[in-house]
């Protein structure tokens, strides 16, 4: 015991201890763990993260869903959730929406036809800047 306590760089008690441990569990290394067991096995998380990678716009709960359909008791959806922020998918997906809706088209199309004959003139009339500066609670020490 003294030349593996002197090889691995500890006490001859910590090799006791370790030796006493291995021959109270027949030396197996799947001893009882503490805590909660989980709920998913590997093949779970992989299909959570596969269903999420597939379609991204699918919530936690759908993916809970398409996932566990035929299974007596799936997972909550917390539990979905912590997976996917475990691993680096985080929050939501914005649903798919167009880029400009009819209504604006619409009236972008009308604004361009009346502008479209304006002279350099008739753009000089009007006032632009994008430098406004908006002070909305107290003042900016000018008096």
């Amino acid at each position: 015991m003294m030349t593996l306590a002197g090889m691995f760089g500890v006490t001859e008690a910590v090799i006791s201890q370790f030796l006493k441990r291995q021959k109270a569990q027949d030396g197996s290394t799947n001893s009882q763990r503490t805590g909660r067991p989980r709920v998913t096995d590997r093949n779970d998380d992989r299909n959570i993260l596969k269903t999420s990678r597939t379609n991204p716009r699918l919530t936690a709960s759908a993916i809970r869903r398409e996932v566990f359909l035929n299974s007596p008791s799936p997972p909550s959806v917390s539990t979905v959730k912590r997976l996917l922020n475990a691993a680096g998918i985080m929050g939501r997906r914005p649903k798919k929406k167009p880029l400009i809706s009819e209504k604006n088209r619409v009236a972008r199309v009308k604004w361009a036809k009346e502008h479209l004959n304006w002279t350099r003139q008739d753009w000089n009339k009007i006032l632009s800047s994008d430098e406004i500066k908006f002070l909305l609670f107290g003042s900016d020490g000018i008096q």
